[in-house]
């Protein structure tokens, strides 16, 4: 009898879309308990998700799409109330010099705008580089129930973080941070430099330069470079890796291959070749390869580290709402386009 029973409510059930209350009942389980077991989230026993996964299974259970984009809706029509935090994470001590990297602050200033809108509250942190600091975050995070992580560009390259990654949501900005290998959000630099040495052949410049930081190099997971490298036959251009700015050293450089235009961090190049009597654009062409917002002296690429910041809010909020807590199996990157600025430095 009872195996006919069991047959009875399974065709029942496949008649009709199953709801969570019912397979909760069937369970003898609350609501809220079902639901962030089927979100595999990690406050509920191991036993209890394997079981209730088993029963949705079992009864046919799928998640109804309409109703989630019905919740998140609601969620926004009222950005001001925050319903949660999310921690800002500086794996760096509040003294390092950030401002040498371009665009740093926009990333912080796009994503708490964001954040807002979505009714989340952003919240900085600084993890320093005394003894058992990250210890010490986590336990702030899991006292302030802070189940949202973004860890920002850091100082330095090749930097762990040993955070109690299961808690969390988490996504990191660029490609500084060497373990874990979390999602990351950043600006698609290959396609960026490509894009800058597209546009200075459209213009007609032939005799092509890069003077390319080595830190911006390495930070962008050396990508920069490879990009001029790969266009540099069709270009006739050259690419010169530095550690320190030196002028001379740089107008020697410029001198020798007779360049047309320079590709640079800045306007500290442009100011040094004006300096040393070069007409720009007339003479010499100068373009940023990773322009911030406020940039106002050079054309070129920015960076669009505002939208870098924002996407990393919005995936973090994603994440958290499907409580998907942990490391991915598969880590994944989400590449943010540049956009060409116009300053008249090139012709």
């Amino acid at each position: 009898m009872k195996a006919t029973d069991d047959n009875f409510t399974q065709l029942i059930f496949s008649m009709r879309r199953v709801t969570q209350k019912e397979l909760a009942k069937a369970l003898g389980l609350h609501v809220s308990t079902v639901s962030k077991a089927l979100k595999g989230d990690p406050a509920i026993a191991r036993k209890t998700v394997e079981r209730v996964r088993r029963e949705a299974e079992k009864l046919g259970f799928v998640p109804d799409p309409m109703l989630s984009a019905l919740a998140s809706y609601r969620q926004q029509l009222k950005p001001e109330a925050y319903h949660a935090t999310i921690a800002w994470v500086y794996n760096h001590s509040r003294r390092e010099p950030m401002e040498r990297f371009a665009g740093y602050a926009d990333y912080f200033s796009g994503a708490q705008m964001r954040a807002r809108e979505l009714g989340y509250r952003l919240e900085e942190f600084w993890v320093g580089s005394k003894s058992g600091a990250a210890a010490a975050l986590g336990l702030v995070l899991e006292a302030r129930g802070i189940r949202g992580v973004i860890v920002a560009p850091q100082a330095t390259l090749e930097k762990t973080l040993p955070l109690p990654w299961e808690r969390y949501a988490s996504v990191a900005i660029g490609y500084t941070l060497r373990e874990p290998a979390l999602d990351r959000v950043t600006n698609d630099h290959f396609t960026t430099m490509t894009e800058l040495l597209e546009t200075l052949h459209r213009r007609g410049y032939r005799r092509i330069g890069c003077y390319l930081w080595e830190t911006d190099n390495e930070r962008m997971g050396r990508r920069a470079r490879s990009a001029f490298q790969a266009v540099s036959r069709e270009f006739q251009s050259r690419v010169k890796l530095y550690r320190e700015f030196q002028a001379d050293t740089f107008l020697d450089w410029v001198l020798k291959y007779k360049l047309d235009a320079v590709v640079c961090r800045g306007t500290e190049q442009m100011q040094v070749l004006l300096d040393a009597g070069y007409r720009v654009p007339e003479q010499i062409g100068l373009a940023g390869y990773a322009l911030d917002a406020k940039e106002a002296g050079l054309s070129g690429m920015q960076h669009n580290n505002s939208r870098i910041g924002a996407a990393a809010v919005e995936w973090v909020s994603g994440k958290s709402q499907r409580s998907q807590f942990g490391l991915s199996e598969c880590p994944q990157r989400l590449l943010i386009t540049s956009q060409w600025l116009e300053n008249g430095t090139i012709v």
